[in-house]
Formats: C-alpha cells, structure tokens, sequence
C-alpha cells in the first residue's frame, strides 16, 4: 500500500487497488454485501419482541396478586364492654370538642357525640370518645337547667359548663362542641334540651322515692326507741320492788 497511486489514478484518498479489492488487504465492514450477516446479531423477529420472546406473554404490573399468606399466631377475637350496652342512643354525630383551661380554648378531641338514656335508670348522659384510639373526652349526666350558649366567633357550636366525669373523678368544666354545620348544631340543641327534660321529670321520682326510704327509716328507729325506753323502764320498776 502507497499513497502514489492516489496521485496517478486521481481517486479519493483511499482509493479502492485495481480489479476492486480494498485498500486493506482482507477487511470489510460486516454487513456491506447481500446476504451477510449483521455485524452486532439480528434483533429479534417483532412478534417475539412484543411477547417477551418464544410467543409468551408479558407480566401485568397491575394485576392482583392472589397469595395468601397465613399469620404465625392465630388470635381470637374478643369482644369487649363499652359500658354503653345498657343504654339507647338517643343522637350521635361526628363533632370536634374544646374544653377552656389556663384563660384558652384547648382541643380535648375528635370524635363521635352521643347522648345516650339508661334503659332502666332513664337518666341520660353526654359520651364522647377521641376517633380511632376511643378515648374518652366527655362523660356527664345532661343536668337540667344547664345552658348552652353561642361562641362568640361560630355559629356551628355551643358552650356550656358541666360536672364532667371523662378522668375517673368529678371536675367542673367548660366545654364549645363544634358541628360541620349549623343545621348539625342546632339537631344537638334540640335533643340535649330534650334529654334535660328527661332527666328532671326523673328527679322528683328519685326524690320521692328518697324520702320513703327516710320515712321508713325514722318509723323504724322511733320503733326501736320505744322499745328500748320500754325496756328501760321494765328494769326501773325491778329494782325498786327489790329495794
């Protein structure tokens, strides 16, 4: 190989030697003539690379799996008392309370309103427990005369002072409920005034029923004084007649 026959045959550089073999003696690029073969292999035929080769299917990244696995420890379900088991609920509806502790309005928690009447007793009371851990906020007898009023910056709400019962002991609270709307609102108005009205028409029962057991009481200590004196005056006269 020499640069002169560039310059006699005026070709281009790297002219092609007489009777057309390559300039370099026994190399050709793959691929150049018909029939060969691909230099890097033939991709595969469209149909097996659509189908993930051999005519199979592709896997579907959505499709539900349905493997079961079974837990290591079986448990069994419990059931477990509310203390509500007794009682007839009379309204429930989702609302969010506060109670006012050190001059501010706290969030005491989320969750289920009910007011609920004693099938026995009749006596209803306010429960609510906190969503999803179930904790209890509120717990108290609805008293008669108890008086909801506005908050000054919603109408969806109501505040009002009560004994709560909600930590185990008796504690003098002031609560705002807050409803998703004002229609909600005014539903628990209606109905704790209505559970007031239940609970004082039950008061003079247990009142009265109060003071026959008192009555009974004193008839039967008057009785055991009487019987006593009567005694006493028996064991006077003895000792007289003795002298």
């Amino acid at each position: 190989f020499t640069f002169g026959g560039a310059a006699m045959g005026g070709g281009g550089g790297f002219a092609a030697a007489a009777g057309g073999a390559p300039a370099f003696g026994g190399f050709s690029f793959g691929g150049a003539g018909a029939g060969a073969a691909p230099a890097f292999g033939a991709p595969a035929s469209g149909e097996e690379s659509a189908a993930g080769g051999n005519g199979g299917e592709a896997a579907d990244p959505e499709e539900e799996c349905k493997a079961e696995f079974k837990p290591v420890v079986q448990l069994d379900e419990v059931e477990a008392a509310t203390g509500e088991e007794d009682e007839e609920v009379l309204f429930e509806m989702k609302s969010k309370l506060y109670r006012f502790e050190s001059g501010e309005w706290k969030e005491r928690g989320l969750g289920m309103c009910k007011l609920l009447k004693h099938k026995e007793l009749g006596k209803v009371r306010m429960l609510m427990r906190r969503e999803k851990i179930l904790k209890i906020c509120a717990n108290f007898v609805v008293a008669p005369g108890t008086a909801l009023e506005e908050h000054p910056s919603s109408e969806k709400g109501w505040v009002f002072g009560t004994m709560d019962f909600s930590e185990g002991e008796a504690k003098q609270e002031t609560f705002f409920i807050k409803f998703g709307t004002e229609e909600k609102a005014a539903d628990f108005k209606a109905k704790f005034e209505e559970a007031q009205k239940i609970n004082a028409e039950g008061a003079p029962a247990a009142a009265a029923e109060g003071e026959g057991e008192t009555k009974e009481e004193d008839t039967a200590a008057d009785e055991l004084a009487k019987e006593l004196e009567s005694k006493a005056k028996a064991t006077d006269k003895g000792d007289e007649d003795k002298e």
